[in-house]
């Protein structure tokens, strides 16, 4: 019989992996809870696409074995996760949500997914998305929509959809996404929970299906910044399958977690991230929290940006024509298989001339110059995740063509994209409403550590990353 340990279901990795070292807890029990939860709260939200119930079985039970003869790997042994439907996993299908791939296997697993079996985790299925992760509100006609666990008339945003609804409601502890735009970063923000997309090539693509090579990061999702560092741990370092991954160092992104706030400076745009169309719930707890974290140490500096509202032009100039490229021979072969909505911003690609692509390249140099300079002063940059708030599932719904709020919602993530650098966004409040609001903190290139420590010494003065969903309707 299943050991029960109440809520333990949105309890962090951080809490529950010293259990499992200990053997307090059970993988065992542990993947138990999590399959019930599956079982119970799945058809409402529709996060998942396959649920590996009888292989997870298996790994939880050899990990509980390993550890009873003391080969504990470390924090993620035992620990179940999820994966975005981009990523390869040897014998099983990865279909990016579309019938396009519906009988695509892959033949070997991912470098992540390598690396996730290596620490101990427990891979426990393949998770729901916008359909090649081209679209933020995280609907899907061929699949189904994923449903926000906060209020299922609302989106989760996209395109890892199903990554952030699972982690949220507690079917598992921590998730992969992929995020070309924004796509770890918004469903993080509208779900509650943390998600950070690391520097460009941090964590080796090899393996997941490209959007846009040269925007496309893969990053963690969980339920708190620990949790995303020690996730990161597990799955940063140089490929040799991938020339854009990092080839520095190794490093412990957890070593700096707990440094606090002293001495920190965070930069706060005057331009653009605080301007409408920002809602002023929204504005308003971002900044009602960095005062927070003034109040504890951190310095405060205001940064004229008058330029910034440029990148996200120049990510949607740079994404369409390399998604053009990535999809040429699908599309020639299965155009009628796409979903029209998909379909249109696949060929919206097609108008775009090479020399528009170089000139986005170019005005993407400059732009991250223009960022390098205004952050010399500043060791984060502190702004809204998602600065509206959070849109039905009928209000981002295409009708005759014409774009549902899901195309138009103004996307702060993008910038990051442009730039490359790292990106974590964590609760910081909720709106009257009811639903999560997001802040989003955005270090220098390859300073994560310095994010994460942001972000935890936030979390240490809130208790917004605890607050959980109570009221998503159940299968008895």
């Amino acid at each position: 019989m299943t050991k029960y340990f109440p809520d333990i279901e949105y309890q962090s990795i951080t809490e529950i992996a010293p259990r499992i070292q200990s053997e307090d807890l059970s993988p065992v029990d542990l993947l138990e809870i999590m399959l019930q939860r599956i079982s119970r709260f799945e058809p409402s939200l529709n996060a998942f696409l396959t649920v590996w119930s009888d292989s997870a079985q298996k790994a939880a039970r050899s990990a509980e074995s390993e550890i009873k003869k003391g080969r504990y790997i470390g924090p993620l042994h035992g620990i179940p996760i999820g994966l975005k439907d981009l990523i390869d996993v040897k014998g099983h299908k990865t279909t990016a949500g579309s019938k396009v791939l519906a009988n695509n296997t892959a033949k070997s697993d991912a470098t992540v997914v390598t690396r996730l079996k290596t620490s101990g985790a427990i891979l426990m299925g393949k998770l729901n998305l916008v359909e090649f992760a081209f679209g933020t509100t995280g609907l899907n006609p061929y699949t189904g929509d994923v449903k926000n666990p906060w209020d299922l008339n609302r989106i989760t945003a996209g395109s890892s959809s199903g990554s952030a609804a699972a982690v949220a409601s507690g079917m598992i502890l921590g998730s992969l996404g992929s995020d070309t735009g924004g796509s770890i970063r918004m469903p993080a923000s509208v779900c509650g929970i943390a998600g950070l997309k690391p520097t460009y090539g941090r964590i080796p693509r090899t393996g997941v299906l490209d959007l846009s090579w040269s925007m496309d990061h893969v990053g963690p999702m969980a339920r708190t910044t620990e949790d995303c560092a020690i996730l990161l741990n597990a799955l940063a370092g140089t490929n040799n399958d991938d020339p854009t991954s990092y080839a520095g160092p190794s490093e412990d992104f957890t070593s700096e977690l707990n440094k606090g706030l002293c001495q920190i400076k965070i930069g706060i745009p005057t331009n653009y991230f605080f301007e409408e169309p920002v809602d002023s719930e929204i504005s308003k707890a971002v900044l009602s929290s960095v005062n927070l974290m003034a109040s504890n140490g951190a310095e405060v500096v205001e940064l004229p940006m008058p330029w910034v509202n440029k990148g996200r032009a120049i990510n949607l100039g740079v994404i369409r024509p390399e998604a053009v490229s990535v999809h040429e021979s699908l599309m020639a072969e299965n155009a009628n298989l796409y979903t029209s909505d998909v379909r249109r911003r696949i060929e919206s690609g097609l108008i775009i001339k090479a020399i528009d692509y170089v000139h986005a390249q170019r005005a993407r140099q400059w732009f991250n110059h223009k960022m390098s300079e205004a952050m010399k002063q500043v060791d984060v940059l502190i702004t809204p995740s998602v600065p509206i708030q959070t849109p039905t599932i009928k209000q981002c719904i295409t009708v005759d063509k014409n774009m549902g709020a899901g195309d138009q919602l103004p996307m702060f993530t993008s910038v990051f994209n442009a730039t490359g650098q790292p990106s974590l966004s964590i609760p910081c409040g909720f709106t009257s409403d009811g639903m999560p609001i997001g802040m989003m903190i955005n270090g220098h290139p390859y300073d994560e550590k310095t994010v994460l420590r942001v972000g935890n010494a936030f979390e240490k003065l809130t208790q917004w990353h605890q607050r959980v969903p109570t009221d998503i309707p159940a299968i008895k």
